[in-house]
């Protein structure tokens, strides 16, 4: 499962959920505002700004839209 670490009012944050939206990717919206054990636990690994992609291959910090591209590619194949 797809996790997004994301802040109230980020757009980053808006433009990825969206992304994940329209092309059908379920993932989990973890708001690090109202759960700050999370925050926490990303500070600790180096991060330091939303949106926060974590994925079963790999992670990554703001909106990326090659990447997340290449999620829904990599869904779709596992779908085939």
């Amino acid at each position: 499962m797809i996790k997004v670490y994301t802040k109230p009012d980020c757009p980053q944050c808006k433009m990825t959920i969206m992304f994940l939206i329209r092309h059908h990717v379920r993932f989990l919206n973890i708001n690090v505002s109202e759960n700050p054990q999370y925050a926490q636990s990303l500070r600790d690994k180096g991060y330091r700004s939303v949106p926060i992609v974590v994925t079963e291959c790999e992670e990554w910090s703001g909106f990326c839209p090659e990447r997340l591209k290449a999620v829904v590619s990599r869904q779709r194949e596992v779908l085939r």
